[in-house]
């Protein structure tokens, strides 16, 4: 899996549309609060955009809002439930990662373009950026996060 840490180096001109909005929001922070990322600011991209609450400081992750771009890739929705309890696999271990980069650098963290390693998803590559979200501007609380994908070999810039 590649992994970037550098939102410029994006394939998907969604991605970086929505990474700019984040910015926008961000205004030089670590990142803006929850309450700003609304519907209104992600015009039709919200479908493919995905909230995480960060748990004790990131010893785990609880999966929030997932647009339905999101809903439909993973074929459920997870909101409510700990990441934890679905690690054991390459996709989740991997999202594990990118979760904790992002808090640990205090940064915006990417992966991708790769195949996808959700079961019966291979047939995608997927491109992935996490955001972090902060209520007292000192502290990752929250994760902000937005996925393309698209046919294994059809990539598109």
């Amino acid at each position: 899996m590649t992994d970037n840490a550098n939102p410029v180096a994006l394939t998907s001109e969604k991605l970086k549309a929505i990474h700019a909005v984040w910015r926008e929001l961000a205004a030089g922070r670590l990142g803006p609060n929850r309450e700003a990322i609304t519907p209104a600011r992600l015009r039709s991209k919200t479908a493919s955009t995905f909230f995480i609450d960060v748990v004790d400081e990131g010893k785990d992750f609880r999966f929030r809002f997932a647009g339905d771009r999101v809903v439909q890739f993973m074929g459920q929705r997870l909101a409510g439930e700990l990441l934890s309890a679905h690690r054991g696999t390459p996709f989740f271990d991997g999202m594990h990662g990118l979760y904790m980069r992002c808090v640990k650098q205090r940064a915006p963290a990417t992966s991708g373009a790769v195949r996808a390693s959700y079961p019966g998803k291979e047939f995608l590559d997927i491109e992935v950026l996490i955001m972090p979200l902060s209520d007292d501007g000192k502290t990752v609380t929250c994760l902000f996060g937005a996925f393309d994908s698209w046919p294994v070999g059809t990539h598109r810039s």
